[in-house]
């Protein structure tokens, strides 16, 4: 197993942001990821519109998980309407 790390950006609204982080942590377990760490890093202002919106809500994530179900987790956090963007990436060792 790997090391992982998640950016996700949710949209702002609290009730939004909430029930996103449930949604990406139940797809990340349903992944076969163990979560490590996760940290909320607060709304943060947008340097450009995305999606419309000028402020998102950022969140972190630390997780470890197989190579080949961390290059299935962008596909289904496209859909995810709470997400603005999703970023992960292997932590180097």
């Amino acid at each position: 197993m790997r090391t992982y790390e998640a950016m996700c950006v949710f949209r702002a609204d609290q009730e939004t942001f909430n029930s996103g982080v449930e949604a990406v942590r139940a797809e990340l377990n349903k992944l076969g990821a163990t979560i490590e760490k996760e940290e909320d890093m607060g709304v943060r202002t947008l340097a450009f519109p995305i999606k419309k919106e000028l402020q998102a809500h950022y969140y972190f994530y630390v997780c470890q998980m197989e190579p080949e179900h961390a290059h299935q987790t962008e596909a289904p956090m496209r859909l995810k309407d709470q997400l603005l963007r999703f970023l992960m990436v292997r932590r180097d060792e």
